[in-house]
C-alpha cells in the first residue's frame, strides 16, 4: 500500500509518497539535507517521522 508523509517542519509543503516506510525515510532524509540542513535525522527524528507516516 502506498505510504504518505508530509514534512513536519512548519511552513514546508513537501509531501513524500512511496511504497514502504523505509523508502519514505530515505526520501525524507534527502529532503531534509536539501531543504532543512539544520535538521539532524538521528534515531529520535526517524521515530518521529515514522509516527507521521500514513497509508493512502
Amino acid at each position: 500500500m502506498p505510504r504518505h508523509l508530509e514534512c513536519v517542519v512548519d511552513g514546508c509543503d513537501a509531501v513524500i509518497e512511496a511504497d514502504t516506510d523505509d523508502a519514505i525515510i530515505e526520501q525524507a532524509a534527502a529532503h531534509a539535507r536539501e531543504a532543512h540542513p539544520e535538521l539532524d535525522i538521528d534515531d529520535e527524528m526517524e521515530r518521529e517521522l515514522r509516527s507521521h507516516i500514513t497509508t493512502i
